[in-house]
This record gives structure tokens, sequence and C-alpha cells, in this order.
């Protein structure tokens, strides 16, 4: 008798449904009906579209290149785009990141090596100690790996260049105060270059995907306060290739605060609402168009530095839920990217930044605190999980 009133309890609480603020039920019905996978979405903006931005999350969390690598290993990615742009990478690193990543063969150390000296060149800061850069590369040398000449996948870094380790103060403030200041107008200027170059040429694949982060992938509708251009790089290519580009936004955290890149309070988006609707759901894999959406109604508040009236639908073309924060994983640092044979290096570039833009940029100076940050590969939590979580679980009865 007992283990049948006991089988009942267990019945019964399975076929609860989640109790949940009523503000939630537009978000719960949208999310109920059928949508594609967050792959299968953007790839099928491809089919209307020669370029889609993905506008990613902190640079510093891994499940989005887990989503990335996904995408760009598809076949219909390799035989109807195989173009990526970054935006995190100098530009300098071509063309000799692509020979890297379109040979085959390479010896697991001599592989991990060659990527190891490209991070240490890829940023015009001292060191580039996010995961990321090793892990996409890494990914697209290997999927490289089983395809053919004409097929394998093609990365173009963007970012502004700067000779790490010929430079002066003078030429490090004369960087600063121009081609850094102008990141955008030059990032979008090297992408429209070199895809007008893809298009006249032979290929097949006259696509591309353009990874950017936050205020970078934003399309030409945002506005500053006084109506004047934003001027980010999204807004430019969006100019250049009107009703041929589309813009995706992959869940992030919203900012709360931000004294600098490195000391930034993390909020959960619309007040953790979001969040919520997809774990009522049970939802973590998806895409859909931002238009004529609940989610696309609600007011843009990624973005909360200057007074705006856009709603989401107004900045994006659409989004990808893909994991929750609880899930999210930040990885830093990577084994042997700071090591005894590059420490000197290393040091000399923060002194000289440190002599231009003081110590804002957080490097560390001390050796075990170097090796520590940089020199391994670091896993944790998004900073304050719990209080994210917590303004998700409001919403939840």
């Amino acid at each position: 008798m007992k283990k049948l009133i006991l089988f009942l309890i267990l019945v019964l609480s399975c076929n609860q449904k989640q109790v949940f603020n009523i503000e939630l039920l537009p978000y719960t019905n949208f999310l109920e009906k059928d949508h594609k996978k967050a792959k299968d979405y953007v790839l099928d903006l491809f089919e209307k579209n020669d370029l889609v931005i993905i506008c990613e999350r902190d640079h510093r969390e891994f499940t989005q290149y887990e989503f990335l690598n996904e995408l760009i290993s598809d076949p219909k990615f390799i035989q109807n785009v195989g173009n990526v742009f970054t935006e995190v990478g100098m530009r300098s690193l071509n063309p000799e990141i692509n020979n890297f990543i379109h040979s085959t063969g390479i010896a697991n150390n001599t592989k991990k090596a060659k990527i190891i000296e490209l991070q240490r060149r890829c940023s015009f800061y001292p060191i580039w100690e996010m995961y990321n850069f090793y892990s996409q590369v890494e990914g697209i040398y290997e999927i490289n790996q089983a395809l053919g000449q004409s097929e394998k996948i093609n990365l173009y870094p963007t970012d502004v260049e700067l000779n790490l380790d010929s430079f002066n103060v003078d030429y490090l403030k004369k960087f600063w105060y121009n081609e850094a200041n102008n990141r955008d107008s030059l990032m979008a200027d090297y992408i429209i270059e070199n895809f007008e170059k893809i298009k006249k040429s032979e290929t097949k694949r006259k696509k591309a995907l353009i990874i950017m982060n936050f205020r970078h992938g934003f399309n030409n509708n945002f506005k500053q306060a006084d109506g004047s251009n934003f001027d980010n790089v999204g807004s430019f290519l969006f100019d250049k290739y009107p009703g041929n580009i589309a813009n995706v936004l992959i869940n992030p955290l919203g900012i709360l605060e931000s004294k600098s890149d490195i000391d930034i309070t993390w909020i959960a988006l619309q007040n953790g609402k979001w969040d919520a609707a997809f774990k009522v759901s049970k939802k973590n894999n998806i895409g859909f168009d931002f238009k004529s959406t609940p989610f696309g109604k609600d007011k843009f508040d990624y973005w909360t530095f200057t007074p705006h009236k856009n709603n989401y639908q107004d900045i994006y073309t659409g989004f990808v839920y893909y994991e929750s924060p609880t899930d999210f994983k930040i990885i830093t640092g990577v084994d042997g990217l700071v090591d005894t044979l590059f420490l000197e290096t290393y040091k000399k570039r923060v002194s000289l930044w440190n002599k231009v833009v003081g110590d804002r940029l957080g490097n560390e100076t001390e050796d075990s605190l170097i090796f520590k940050k940089y020199n391994r590969k670091n896993i944790s939590k998004i900073e304050k999980i719990d209080t994210i979580v917590s303004q998700i679980d409001r919403w939840l009865k």
C-alpha cells in the first residue's frame, strides 16, 4: 500500500505544470510553437542573405563557441557559406592563419604550439587571455581536416593591426587615439574589402558569417541620443548591403554597470523574464525572427548607456537561445600561453601599454599571477550567478 501511495505521489508530481507569473504567458505560448533549432535557424537565414552577423556574448563564455563550431561544421555551411569573419584577431594574421587551418596532417604538439603562437599575436593588447581564439582556430582546423581544398573553411580576423613587439610609446599613443578609436569603421572596411574580393572570385561560396561582440553587431537602426549614427560594424555593413544581411543575437547577459572592460556587473536581460520563459518551456536550443514576437517587442535593454526608444526587433533580425546562464562556462587562459620563454615579451608589452593608458587593462605583472591567470585553462561559472538565478526564479512560483 505504501509503495502504491508513493507511486501515485510521483506520478502526480511529474504531471504538475510549472506555476509562473502570468506576465510570462505570451512568451511561453510563443515558445510552445514549433521552432527551428539554433543552428538550423541561422543556416536558413543564409538562404535569403549573403551575410549573417552573430552578436556573441562575453568573449570568455564558451558554450556559444560550441554552438558556433556546430554551425560551421554543418554540411550546409561548408557547401554554401564557407567564410568566417571574426572581431577577435588582428588582420595581420592573414594569410598565415588560413595557410595553417588549410594544412593537413600536422602533429598534435606542433598544431597546439602554432595556435599558441598565433594567439600571442592575435590582439593589440598585451595578451588575449580568452580561450575562445584558441578554441575557434583549433575547431576550424579540425573541421578542415576532412574537407577537400575547395571546401575548406576560410577564416578572416578583422581587428585593427598593431606591430606588437616593434612599437614605442609614441607609436602606441598614435595607435590608441587613431586606429583603436576607429576600430568599427576600419573593421567594417576590411570586411567589405575582402567580401567584395570573395564575390568577384571564382569560388562558388559567396556568403560569410561574421562574429561580432556586443555593440559591434547592432544594425543601422540604432542611433545616438542626438539621432546621429552609432558607427558600429553592423551599421556600416547594413548600410552597404541593404536587404542582403541579417544579424542574430545569441542569448547574452545584460550589463548593470561597466566600469571598464574587465569590471562588469552582469544581470539577466529583461530582469530575468526571458530566461524564466525558456526555463518554463524547457527550451535551450532554439532560433527565431524577433519581428512580431513578444520578445521582439520588448524594449532593447541590452544597451542602457544612452537614452533610446528601440525594441529588440528594431536592432536584430533574430534571436538564438543556446544554453541558459546557469550552464554558461567562463574559460580563460590556455595551457602554455605565457610560459617562461614568453614571460619577458609579455611584461614589455604591459609596461608600454601602462605608459599610455595606465593600469586600466588589468594585466597581471607578478609572475605567479601571470602563470595562474594566462598559462593554464581556467573554467568557472558566471560571476555572481546566484544573483542572476534569483532574478530568473522570481518569475516562477
